[in-house]
């Protein structure tokens, strides 16, 4: 059970949940999906690095320095750091596609995954809550958005990521990482956070 629930975490990792989130803007059958090809990978690119491989190369680092213990960071104090320099990349390439142009939503996106890793860091600073959950909450809300805003079919999305959402709470609860309040707080969160700026931007 604590190897299944440790590959789930892997798997949906909260780092990996604006790449996601962009795929799932540029295959959502709007006009958001007719940019061209090669902006897409532009934007692609730009959202990788700064939200997904820089973070994640800055682990050893961490560890060596022993800012943080473990990769799980179960620790509530070890994840102030790594926060701060997400919040740092996530800002950064929030900049980086107000210079294109593209659709609002897209900026919107971003925006709100910035704004998730800031509310991460300041509710952290008090009470742990869970990152893995706070991701999963923001893709929720970004699919709701687009099902009852743009009025299109993204159910099965919708139904996927509830889906994912329940395994990987549940995974972090078997490798005890975080309490149910933790989990369902994060999540609530995530969702609350991108939905709200996804409709107000």
């Amino acid at each position: 059970m604590k190897k299944s629930a440790q590959i789930i975490s892997i798997l949906f990792h909260p780092l990996l949940m604006p790449s996601l989130g962009f795929l799932i803007l540029f295959n959502s059958g709007t006009y958001l999906s007719y940019l061209p090809a090669e902006y897409k990978k532009m934007i692609l690119l730009i959202v990788i690095l700064c939200t997904l491989v820089i973070p994640i190369s800055m682990i050893p680092f961490f560890l060596y320095q022993k800012i943080i213990f473990s990769v799980q960071m179960s620790e509530r104090r070890e994840r102030f750091v790594p926060l701060i320099l997400s919040f740092l990349l996530f800002l950064f390439c929030y900049y980086l596609l107000m210079r294109l142009q593209i659709p609002p939503p897209y900026k919107a996106f971003s925006l709100g995954c910035m704004v998730s890793v800031l509310a991460a860091f300041i509710i952290t600073s008090k009470w742990k809550i869970s990152a893995h959950m706070i991701g999963n909450g923001g893709i929720t809300g970004l699919i709701t958005y687009l099902i009852f805003y743009l009025q299109i079919n993204l159910e099965i999305y919708l139904i996927i990521i509830i889906v994912v959402a329940g395994l990987t709470g549940a995974a972090r609860m078997i490798l005890d990482a975080h309490k149910p309040s933790e989990i369902y707080s994060g999540f609530i969160v995530g969702f609350t956070v991108i939905s709200l700026i996804m409709l107000m931007y």
